[in-house]
């Protein structure tokens, strides 16, 4: 299974797409115009809104639609154009294949909250969304959406509907179902099953071949440069959350501190800091916490050191103080952890 994002959130070119969408089927979402409203568009890709902060703007549009299945017909009204730099990549591909893996390699840029990929299995193209790491319903928006824009994107790269031979075969939900079957079967073209192993969409195998109408083989050519180079910009981003795991490391296993002395340090406000972890998907609490408990479980693997002398070296006044911390942090003892990985 591929592996997960440490801290997972959304670009603001995502929310873009959403509220596009929403708008194309008569409504507005306060929360979602409100956040793509703080930047321009040359910033959507580098900024970021954690998982929580999406959840919340999911359940705002679904309240103001009055819609239980919102996340599904919003992807229904997904244009390819809507992705941007992506979408003109993947209107100008070969074949489907082709599109399907030029998007999903780069998916990250846009939404890192889960991992997605074809794969074969049964003389069946798989789509495969991992997100075993999430409570079903919690993500049900995320996941009806992002499928529904699947099936919805085809359809326009391809120029045709779905025939005989490139029909969806199944559509596998992890959660439950909202609303009414016959609705999911009309907007995803086909059968429909609910509380399954993975979320995934199941084709022909043949539909991989299937070749995008119209591609400009030239014009793929130079939007894979910009691609690159847009790869290149994200990549090399100095995160305010790289910076500060930066400092904790050059601090060492005792360091402890407070958001005040940090923001100081970096020459902002604890408010602005606090904002811009946000946008990563993050905050000061919990990075600090990461970072103290791998600190403790590096050092509880070393077989020299008793707990006594690792409380010490954390920066804890006696054991008892560490335990407890520990403990908070994990769910463990330290002795218990020990036993766990003996």
């Amino acid at each position: 299974m591929p592996n997960a994002h440490k801290h997972p959130s959304v670009s603001i070119h995502y929310l873009n797409i959403i509220n596009n969408a929403l708008e194309r089927i008569g409504f507005q979402s306060p929360e979602i115009k409100a956040l793509t409203g703080q930047y321009s568009e040359q910033e959507y890709y580098f900024n970021r809104v954690p998982l929580a902060t999406l959840n919340e703007a999911w359940q705002s549009a679904e309240l103001i639609t009055q819609d239980p299945i919102i996340g599904l017909h919003v992807g229904e009204k997904i244009h390819p154009s809507d992705y941007g730099l992506l979408g003109q990549i993947m209107m100008n591909c070969n074949n489907l294949a082709e599109a399907l893996d030029s998007i999903l390699s780069v998916e990250f840029i846009i939404n890192n909250i889960f991992v997605s990929e074809v794969i074969i299995e049964n003389d069946c193209a798989v789509n495969r969304i991992y997100s075993q790491q999430y409570e079903a319903e919690n993500i049900r928006h995320i996941i009806e959406q992002d499928i529904s824009a699947l099936i919805n994107i085809g359809l326009f790269v391809m120029n045709k509907d779905y025939g005989e031979h490139n029909r969806p075969i199944e559509i596998h939900f992890r959660h439950k179902p909202a609303a009414d079957q016959a609705e999911y079967e009309r907007i995803l073209k086909t059968k429909v099953l609910f509380e399954q192993e993975h979320n995934q969409a199941i084709f022909p195998l043949a539909i991989l071949e299937s070749p995008i109408y119209n591609p400009n083989p030239r014009v793929a050519d130079l939007l894979n440069v910009e691609l690159h180079q847009l790869l290149h910009e994200v990549e090399n981003q100095d995160a305010l959350t790289l910076r500060l795991w930066r400092y904790f490391q050059v601090q060492g296993v005792s360091f402890t501190a407070d958001i005040d002395s940090i923001a100081q340090l970096f020459n902002i406000t604890p408010r602005t800091l606090q904002r811009r972890l946000q946008q990563e998907g993050t905050n000061f609490q919990d990075e600090l916490k990461y970072f103290r408990t791998q600190q403790a479980k590096q050092l509880l693997s070393n077989k020299q050191l008793t707990i006594c002398e690792i409380a010490f070296q954390m920066g804890f006044s006696d054991n008892s103080a560490f335990h407890k911390a520990f403990k908070r942090w994990t769910g463990l003892t330290p002795k218990d952890y020990q036993a766990l990985i003996k």
